[in-house]
């Protein structure tokens, strides 16, 4: 895997690169962009839209490889981490991933008061052959975050409606 250092929706980021070549991917190649970056205290909604917009943007401008749709992809997993994170902001993360064009927008807030990731879980139909490695990917990154982060027992999520 590639790391480098980059600034990304104003957020200092490491930003890893794998490619993967899968015959059950029905022989394709796939691109994938692990962005991982962290701010101080609570996850809102538009921080982490914009993050992962700009995730996928930077993951689409960066690619190197076949190009998109020829029997390749691009999979963008941006990574927020924060202390806490808003219900708007958990259920966006939570949601049935945005679809591109031979290309994958995952966001994932950790939050390392509690090492609990917020994201989705469900199956994906579009794209649905590379969404099993893509689980596999976070689950393996969160429990290396894990592994560095202090833990304390959550609380519930709030209601839709109410705010802090």
């Amino acid at each position: 895997m590639y790391f480098a250092r980059e600034v990304i929706a104003g957020i200092p980021c490491v930003v890893g690169y794998v490619k993967k070549f899968r015959w059950r991917w029905l022989a394709t190649q796939l691109n994938t962009f692990v962005i991982i970056g962290e701010v101080d205290g609570t996850i809102q909604p538009l921080m982490m839209r914009n993050f992962s917009k700009a995730c996928y943007q930077y993951a689409i401008a960066n690619n190197r490889g076949w190009p998109r749709g020829i029997q390749s992809g691009i999979g963008s997993v941006a990574i927020l981490i924060g202390d806490e994170i808003t219900q708007e902001a958990a259920a966006y993360c939570m949601a049935s991933p945005e679809m591109h064009f031979s290309a994958f927008e995952i966001p994932v807030a950790y939050l390392k008061k509690y090492k609990q990731p917020v994201k989705y879980t469900g199956t994906q139909v579009w794209g649905g052959i590379y969404f099993p490695y893509f689980s596999a990917l976070i689950s393996e990154l969160v429990e290396k975050l894990v592994q560095y982060q202090p833990s304390s027992t959550p609380p519930p999520l709030p209601p839709l409606g109410e705010r802090q």
